[in-house]
């Protein structure tokens, strides 16, 4: 992913800047909520509302605890600017004049633990007495990096009168890190959770609740909707009780509904395949040694569980921010075989259920209506730079090796995607009673090319590329260099124009049906036989039509082991072995190691 970053570095620098340039010569014209109590700008031909405070900043004594309201209030916030980023290692999902900050460069790492803010964007001349309905935007990253500040929903906002909210939230070990010992320190059990990234979004939500109508919107009208760990979230929220009644829609953009369980997010590392290099005790015991406390690991292991549990919660809360990205980077960049993700989503039993995300009850989640997508060609985003089938120069621009080879990659790997996030949970849904689930396919693939590159080829429907088409803007970091030409936008557009419209229509009734303007083709809900799934495309190819394309991972388990295309035993079962850790069906778990596990 670094090299990947590397690379759209390159093609988007020069872009950003020159936004930034155009952006900082608009004359502000400043506006306020209907109250007053919030000044913001006109900008776009919409209102936005920048860096408002949901909750108190999680630093100092409050750093791994749950969000606490804000303690004061006052009469009236200049709401102009947006807030820094939660922190992070810097990466493109930053804008570029955060990137450049010579502090970010010095510290290793971008934003600020004052970071719970969001933003508001409204059509122009809102009204008390017209309430919009509100979507709630949740951003990706991976749940470690991403920001509100890279999407502008000015567009979206003023075509369809919506009011469009979004947030940062904490990130990372900031957003979830559980620890027994830290959990002892408090009787309150969200702060027990280690969920607090996703306490962050529940607290954001009433904050919704409670203040939306002063912008014009309708708060028992509000739809949750994210991409990628933002998809994630979306279902996060679906599951936690806490979140009842918070919103009243939702949508998942290639999102995720795996969680880490309390101990496999704490235990120390036991060279188990399963096991954490990040681990919070792991990470405790590096920190005690970097701080000197202890001599070595050893020693270190030993003082954490026999120290007093309020002395090591609150050293640990005091170490600078710097020397805990340190030991993560060390953990990153170290040879030492072992799981290096950091674990996040939490099934703590209280902020989502220990049984983690399931969806065959009703009485498992939260019964709205929801929309769940995927892009076609979701893992070629991260596979142009880091597969066996392709290379890059100089970590900037991109050799495809072996075509065949690197499109039956991602071909497999993003229809394990798709099960996972959409026909899994769909499924389940319907079967538990539930009728209003409606589910998209991502297909435009029609970028340009630039020297040798053709990026229909190398990224195609790759992930987040939907991303432009629903802001309506078509733009994201940059990335619009190498997605749009003369050649393509008028059609993309097209389809730009048509996809806002399904999701506005979702937003106002909880059915997409034929958009806002009823000039669409239907969107059809999930059913059990028949036409299942919208495709989005442009008119350029397949356009926009229902399928009943539907994936079992068992079926594709079998597809991929049978498929022609793919000549070595040996091959078949590395693809599966990448598969099947996504994997919870036990028969496609058992079909994998009568074939690949046998003889081991």
């Amino acid at each position: 992913m670094k090299k990947f970053s590397l690379f759209l570095f390159v093609l988007v620098s020069a872009c950003a800047m020159e936004t930034s340039k155009r952006s900082n010569s608009i004359e502000t014209n400043f506006i306020s909520s209907l109250s007053d109590a919030y000044v913001g700008i006109e900008l776009n031909n919409s209102y936005q509302w920048l860096g408002i405070p949901y909750a108190e900043p999680p630093q100092g004594s409050l750093r791994w605890k749950a969000p606490r309201a804000l303690e004061i209030k006052k009469k009236k916030i200049k709401a102009i600017k947006y807030s820094d980023p939660c922190p992070q290692v810097p990466s493109i999902s930053l804008e570029s004049e955060e990137l450049s900050n010579i502090e970010t460069q010095r510290r290793g790492y971008a934003g600020s633990e004052d970071c719970l803010y969001l933003n508001v964007f409204t059509p122009k001349n809102i009204k008390l007495d017209k309430k919009l309905p509100v979507m709630f935007w949740i951003h990706g990253g991976g749940n470690t990096s991403g920001e509100a500040r890279s999407y502008d929903f000015s567009k979206l906002a003023s075509a369809h009168e919506l009011i469009i909210v979004s947030i940062n939230y904490r990130l990372g070990f900031l957003g979830w890190f559980y620890h027994p010992s830290f959990a002892a320190t408090s009787n309150n059990l969200e702060d027990k959770s280690g969920n607090f990234g996703t306490l962050d979004q529940i607290m954001a939500l009433r904050w919704v609740k409670e203040n939306i109508e002063d912008f014009g919107g309708d708060k028992n009208n509000i739809t949750i909707f994210g991409e990628s760990a933002g998809g994630h979230n979306v279902f996060a929220l679906l599951s936690s009780p806490l979140a009842k009644g918070l919103f009243h829609k939702a949508i998942s953009q290639s999102g995720a509904t795996n969680t880490f369980s309390l101990k496999e997010a704490s235990k120390f590392f036991d060279n188990q395949d399963s096991s954490l290099l990040t681990s919070s005790k792991e990470i405790v015991s590096k920190l005690l040694v970097a701080s000197e406390t202890s001599k070595d690991l050893f020693e270190a292991n030993i003082a954490q569980e026999s120290m007093n549990e309020f002395k090591l919660f609150e050293q640990m809360q005091g170490i600078d921010l710097s020397e805990i990205f340190k030991v993560y980077k060390k953990v990153e960049n170290s040879k030492e075989p072992g799981k290096k993700m950091i674990p996040r989503v939490l099934s703590d039993g209280h902020v989502l259920p220990k049984r983690g995300m399931q969806f065959s009850r009703k009485s498992f989640y939260n019964d709205v209506p929801v929309i769940f997508g995927t892009n076609r060609d979701e893992t070629k985003l991260f596979a142009a730079m880091e597969s066996d089938y392709s290379t890059s120069l100089f970590n900037r621009l991109v050799i495809i090796r072996n075509q065949t080879m690197y499109d039956l990659t991602a071909e497999y790997a993003s229809n394990n995607w798709k099960i996972s996030a959409v026909d899994n949970p769909a499924r389940d849904m319907i079967s538990s009673g539930k009728q209003d689930v409606f589910t998209y396919r991502f297909d435009w693939d029609e970028q340009g090319k630039l020297l040798w590159m053709d990026f229909s080829k190398i990224f195609g429907a790759a992930h987040v590329m939907e991303i432009p088409f629903i802001t309506g803007t078509m733009k994201l970091l940059g990335i619009e260099r190498f997605m749009f030409n003369e050649e393509n936008l008028t059609d993309a557009l097209r389809l730009s124009i048509a996809m806002q419209s399904y999701w506005a229509e979702f937003a106002y009734t909880g059915n997409p049906g034929k958009g806002r303007d009823n000039n669409l083709p239907v969107w059809k809900p999930w059913t059990k036989s028949g036409d299942k799934m919208l495709i989005l495309d442009s008119e350029n190819d397949q356009g926009i039509i229902m399928s009943n394309y539907e994936l079992k991972r068992l079926e594709e388990f079998k597809r991929l082991y049978s498929d022609s295309r793919i000549k070595k035993e040996k091959t078949k079962c590395k693809f599966l072995t990448n598969l099947v850790e996504n994997a919870y069906e036990n028969d496609a778990i058992s079909f994998y190691n009568e074939k690949c596990k046998q003889g081991e």
